[in-house]
């Protein structure tokens, strides 16, 4: 995996938020099923750049006993810009960090404890 592969599955999320002309909320949650949590699933993202994603994940997933649930919570319409706001944000930082190349560790979980 690499930071291309989460650029490029956070840059289609944006895109399906942004294309689509259902619901603020079913729109993104149809985001966060189709492409957000392939990000989640892989080790494709540095250890800032996860720990980054780690908190988007957990302010505006629902909570659950499924560790592997990907239902959002209820948002406001403020929170649903907040959530598209920080996800455009930390889809720009992913890109920039991708197209610089580099050798910089991919992360997982683990490394974040």
């Amino acid at each position: 995996m690499s930071l291309d592969y989460a650029a490029g599955h956070l840059r289609h999320a944006l895109v399906s938020l942004g294309t689509s002309e259902a619901p603020m909320q079913e729109r993104l949650q149809h985001a966060w099923d189709t492409h957000v949590q392939m990000v989640w699933m892989k080790r494709c993202l540095t250890r800032d750049l996860l720990r980054e994603f780690k908190q988007l994940w957990e302010e505006y997933t629902a909570p659950s006993d499924d560790p592997r649930s990907t239902d959002l919570r209820a948002l406001a319409k403020e929170e649903f810009a907040a959530a598209v706001t920080a996800l455009a944000e930390l889809t720009t930082r992913t890109a920039v960090a991708a197209s610089q190349g580099g050798d910089e560790q991919l992360a997982t979980l683990a490394d974040l404890e």
